[in-house]
């Protein structure tokens, strides 16, 4: 992830209080990046001459911890042994939307979660008096309104209106791994699958596809699918470029989605049925 993203799609959205790097004693992201290397927060690589990445987040480090235990102090969590995987829908902001988030300090390509979406459509609206003064539930559209709504209706209710914007926005999913970086899936989410293909002899074989969007190493998978069934699973090239597949000999599906739904917690949803 770039550190110019990280800093305005994490940093300044989860803070309080606005935030402005040139007010502080770094000045310039980049040095706050390397102060955070230096501390053992994070690893940061240059991809190209004056672009940098963040390629590793150190999630173990006291820091980090120190925040999740008082995040679930807050909450009157006890501590838990095992954090699942979670997959939240999001949306991001495209040229057709950008003239009403751009008021709020989006950027095109930002990713908005459906709250955060919601709160800036809410606050336009109350912002420019739109509601309608006879009832409260419609909607007075102003141009800009029509337009990302892409209507020529001159009243909507609250209701449709967020679903037109959803739409318009682009789609995407963030997918949080424990101790690891969000990853973020930009288009629709494939479920993990599971294909049976017959061999020479007339022996099945299954492939396991599409699991990696969800951090899972295909070795370690293929070496876990290898040990509950008892049988030789190996790491395939994919369909597509740099994608890995594992192969399991035998009919896996049921052994390899319990698997991944108790293992590696991933969502039912996105575990294509056995």
């Amino acid at each position: 992830m770039l550190i110019s993203t990280f800093y305005s799609q994490h940093v300044k959205h989860n803070c309080s209080e606005a935030v402005e790097i040139k007010q502080t004693r770094f000045k310039k992201v980049g040095v706050l990046m390397k102060e955070l290397e230096k501390e053992g927060l994070l690893v940061v690589k240059e991809a190209k001459k004056g672009v940098f990445n963040i390629t590793e987040v150190n999630f173990s480090h006291e820091c980090l911890r120190r925040v999740k235990r008082l995040e679930k102090e807050e909450e009157g969590e006890e501590e838990e042994e095992e954090e699942n995987i979670a997959v939240v829908q999001a949306f991001t902001c495209n040229a057709h939307v950008l003239p009403l988030f751009s008021k709020y300090g989006r950027k095109k390509g930002d990713i908005m979660l459906r709250k955060a979406m919601r709160e800036h459509v809410t606050e336009y609206i109350r912002t420019k008096n739109l509601t309608n003064e006879s009832n409260k539930k419609l909607v007075t559209l102003d141009p800009l309104l029509s337009s990302v709504m892409k209507t020529r209706d001159l009243t909507a209710p609250w209701n449709q209106i967020m679903q037109k914007v959803e739409s318009n926005c682009g789609k995407c999913f963030v997918i949080t791994l424990p101790d690891k970086f969000p990853i973020t899936v930009k288009g629709d989410l494939p479920p993990i699958q599971f294909k049976v293909e017959k061999r020479t002899g007339n022996k099945k074989v299954t492939i396991v596809s599409n699991f990696e969007i969800f951090g899972i190493e295909a070795k370690e998978l293929a070496q876990k699918l290898q040990h509950v069934m008892s049988s030789s699973a190996s790491v395939v090239p994919g369909l597509k470029a740099g994608e890995s597949n594992v192969l399991v000999q035998g009919d896996a599906r049921r052994l390899a989605s319990k698997l991944l739904l108790d293992q590696y917690r991933i969502p039912k949803t996105y575990v294509a049925s056995s």
